[in-house]
Formats: C-alpha cells, structure tokens, sequence
C-alpha cells in the first residue's frame, strides 16, 4: 500500500465509521479531560449522555485513559500496577505505613458515605489535622492515595467535570498475557494498516513483544488480518468515499489518529511540522486535517479559539473549519495566530 492508500485508510477506520465506540480506539487518552470529550464528539459520541458508562484510570502508556466500564477487566488487568506503586507509595519518609493504611481506609468510607468529589476528600482531609506536607503527598499530581487505589481495583475515577470517585465493578479480571493479546487484537481490527514501529509506539512495547503479539493476532484471525511488506491489513478492510478522505477534518488533542501511529511515521504529519503537532513537553496538539494532511494546529484559551496555519495559503481551509471547531467547542470567538 502507498501512504495515500494508509492515510486514507486510517481516517476512514477511526474518523468516519458512524459505528465506531471507545472500546474501538482502545479508550481516549484523557489528559485533558475537556479535549477527550471532543475526541468523543467528533465521532458522534456523547460522553455525557451516558456519563456512569465510562471510567478513568492510568492503562495504557502510563497515561490516564477513558475505557468503557464494561472494558474494566481488560485494562484493569493482572499485574496492571506502574512502577509508581513501588517506587513512590512504599517510600515511608513522608508519611508512615500506617499512615498511609489510615488515609486508604478514609477514603474509603468518605466514598461510601457519598462524599465522591476530590475536593470535598481533600477538604475532608485537612479538616482531620493532617500536615500540608501530608496533604502533597497523597493527593500529588501524579495521583497519589486515589491512584494507589484505582491501581488496587477499590476505586474508578469518573469522567464527571468535577473530579470524583466510585467504587470500582466487581468483575474478574484477566491475566497479563490474556489482556495484551486482546488489546492488540482491537487495535489492529481497528487501527489497520499498523507497522511494527506503529505498534510499539502506541503501546510502548520493546519490538520483540509487539512483533510477538501481532504475529499471534495474524495468525489466530482466519485470514482477516494479513502482513504485506511489514505491515498488518485487514484483508476485507472497508472502501472509504473518497469525498470523505479529502475532506476538512477537525482533530482535538491527543485525537487516536495522532496517538495510534508511530509519528515519525505518520503520513498525516508534514515532517517539517512534527514538532508543530508533537511538541517536546509530550503533548499532542489539536490540529486541522485537509484533503489527509495536516495544515493547522488549533487550541481554545478563555473561551476563545486561536488557529495557526502552517502555510498562509492553508488559511482558506482553516477558515471553513471554523464552524466545525465552533461546533465542537461552543466557543464563538475565534483568531488566527
């Protein structure tokens, strides 16, 4: 396949199904919980309308991700714990193991007495006496008490706009190698055609465990998956208008067209403006896609939407994605940078 044919390919398997779900895209990378949403949006999907479906946890990459609840026991799997927990939680130089158990147990039963809101734990928290170097402790950026018990399966965040808790499902979970083994399964039924170098970005994996796992997933699909020159395709992959390929396309942060690919390797990203769209501080930014292409990066401050184009003759297109962005975001105002 040429990187026409990929691009196109792409788009039209994660943009323009009009059956496409979260489970589909192996979740939405939720760093801003606002852009996340959009990514949703976009593809005909209100997070909002069904909000008790869905939950937020650090599953793949390390990341926080939005996954169907129904999907807990997949990305909640065995052995699902970061380095995070041994390498921060059982320090005791902050705060002591009894400490630690003390804050686990009240959080708990603040949750079970319906007090769900982080800010109203924390509160909590701090009305019982505990130190500011205590507080920065168990409730850091990083996640701190309530990461500890999401990773222990006792609780889920929700993808409420005013962060809160839940108790997590009751299910079995799956084992290590059962779960990476299905999660590559669905990203190739959906994110095809996918390189080796595709797959080991999107999952973080040595190459040796990606080869592995797609080789199994080939091997066990009847056919509908296939290698052609180092690269998986769905052999009854669907035919995409091309009217649609050639399209205006707007793509929040961290869209799964910019997460799922390798991004040096990402037809969709003009080389000489890879640090325009991947920035050096991890974040992927919101961008235009014209006729497969993207020509604009875009971001919403205070109500406002700013675009820049790549190029001064992309201006014309950017200009006819105004009222899908104005759409998406509510906001009326936009400028160009």
């Amino acid at each position: 396949m040429n990187q026409k044919d990929i691009v196109s390919q792409h788009i039209g398997s994660l943009l323009c199904r009009s059956d496409i779900s979260v489970t589909d895209m192996l979740g939405i990378q939720s760093q801003s919980l606002r852009y996340s949403k959009w990514v949703a949006k976009v593809r005909g999907i209100d997070m909002d309308a069904e909000p008790e479906r869905y939950f937020r946890a650090w599953t793949l990459r390390g990341t926080m991700h939005i996954h169907e609840v129904s999907d807990y026991d997949l990305y909640m799997h065995e052995g699902n714990h970061s380095p995070y927990m041994k390498e921060y939680w059982d320090v005791h130089s902050v705060a002591s193991h009894a400490i630690k158990c003390q804050a686990e147990d009240r959080m708990l039963r603040l949750i079970e007495a319906g007090v769900t809101k982080r800010k109203d734990i924390v509160r909590s928290f701090q009305e019982s006496g505990a130190s500011k170097e205590t507080m920065d402790y168990l409730f850091n950026a990083w996640g701190g008490l309530p990461r500890i018990l999401m990773e222990r399966g006792e609780i889920i965040q929700t993808i409420s706009d005013d962060l809160s808790y839940a108790f997590a499902p009751k299910m079995s979970i799956m084992s290590a190698e059962q779960a990476e083994l299905e999660q590559m399964k669905r990203y190739l039924e959906n994110y095809a055609p996918c390189s080796i170098s595709d797959a080991v970005y999107f999952f973080r994996y040595t190459r040796s465990k990606a080869k592995r796992l797609m080789e199994q997933c080939v091997s066990a699909s009847s056919g509908m998956l296939i290698w052609i020159d180092g690269v998986v395709i769905k052999e009854t992959g669907t035919v995409y208008d091309s009217k649609a390929t050639n399209a205006i396309f707007v793509l929040p942060g961290f869209d799964p067209l910019l997460v799922g690919y390798e991004k040096k390797e990402n037809g969709m990203v003009p080389t000489e403006h890879l640090r325009d769209v991947y920035n050096l501080q991890g974040i992927i930014k919101p961008v235009i896609l014209h006729k497969g292409q993207c020509i604009a990066t875009w971001t919403v401050r205070k109500d406002t939407i700013y675009i820049k184009p790549f190029q001064a003759d992309n201006k014309a297109a950017c200009e006819r994605a105004e009222k899908q962005i104005r759409n998406l975001t509510q906001c009326s105002e936009c400028r160009y940078e």
